[in-house]
């Protein structure tokens, strides 16, 4: 963990934060989290885009129906999962007598809808720890990038627990259909479909297979250095989606091109956690965002989102919810 002295420029009091240079001109990608040891700006990372300016704008111009929807998958998923994850323990405790009730839970994060936080990923600093997020919490204005529509109108058909792998050039696509466009600040949501096909369409059976296997598959988008370009230069604060692992998973060597040479494969969360202080959100429940979406005609909503306030912690659940 580190910082690049001129990767970052700030801009003046009432200004919204600009980081400078492009990727391209970055000494070295990996190492570009701004903020000196301890301060708040090492422990916001990329959160610090966020001013009080972008999130009123955001504010502004996205909260105009009034409609609302939580991001939260059911804590119980995964009820089966990879990695030595456990499922959700939830017990109810009896007070005075049966008069009273405490809940107590036991919980991985990981195990459903959460932010990966700063920790997550080759940093073990507790100075980092989620503490910082959760003083101010994560809001701004979220755009969602819904692959899974896009896939049924162009008639792509993949599996969500494959090495199929979501390429920028369709990324972009996708925000041209919608008629997205981007803003400095922007959380970025990308709908893959994995808590679609966990609740409606993977038997018991396919379930235990996935978390059995030694070689775990999960969709995403491309680990790839024109991404990694693309999600820098826009300027996004954060990027989410209900993959499993946000991009492919295993981290490809190469990616395919139909009339060029193939494009080198990267591990996209060594830059967005350990590299910049990004957050990356997975396995957030984007159902009902998308639909909600479609009726209005738009892919921009209001986003809120309280992380634990953990000294320390590793990752959280989201207690996210997208307004319109």
């Amino acid at each position: 963990m580190g910082s690049t002295p001129d990767a970052t420029a700030v801009a003046a009091p009432g200004k919204a934060q600009r980081l400078e240079p492009d990727f391209d001109s970055l000494l070295d990608p990996r190492r570009v989290w701004k903020g000196k040891p301890g301060s708040r700006e090492e422990g916001l990372g990329r959160l610090a885009i966020l001013t009080p300016e972008v999130v009123a704008a955001a504010a502004s111009s996205c909260i105009r129906s009034g409609r609302r929807v939580a991001l939260n998958w059911d804590l119980t998923k995964l009820d089966v999962a990879n990695f030595n994850r456990a499922p959700t323990q939830h017990h109810i405790i009896s007070l005075l007598g049966g008069l009273a009730y405490d809940d107590v839970y036991i919980f991985n994060p990981q195990q459903s809808s959460q932010w990966d936080g700063l920790r997550h990923f080759s940093a073990s600093d507790a100075r980092i720890g989620l503490q910082h997020w959760a003083r101010e919490g994560i809001c701004g204005r979220g755009v969602l990038l819904d692959y899974v529509a896009y896939a049924e109108r162009h008639g792509i058909a993949y599996s969500t627990f494959s090495e199929h792998a979501v390429p920028l050039h369709v990324l972009l696509d996708i925000a041209r259909e919608e008629g997205v466009r981007f803003r400095r600040g922007d959380i970025l949501f990308v709908r893959i479909g994995v808590t679609r096909a966990w609740d409606v369409q993977m038997s018991p059976a396919e379930k235990l297979a996935y978390a059995e296997s030694s070689n775990p598959q999960h969709a995403g988008i491309e680990g790839t250095e024109e991404m990694l370009r693309w999600i820098w230069n826009e300027g996004f604060a954060a990027v989410a989606g209900d993959a499993i692992s946000f991009e492919v998973y295993p981290p490809q060597k190469s990616y395919p091109r139909r009339h060029a040479p193939d494009v080198p494969g990267l591990f996209m969360h060594e830059y967005l956690l350990a590299g910049w202080g990004m957050p990356v959100g997975e396995l957030f429940d984007l159902e009902e965002l998308s639909r909600i979406c479609e009726e209005e005609k738009r892919w921009e909503f209001f986003v809120t989102s309280a992380p634990l306030n953990m000294p320390g912690g590793v990752s959280s659940p989201p207690n996210c919810i997208a307004i319109f």
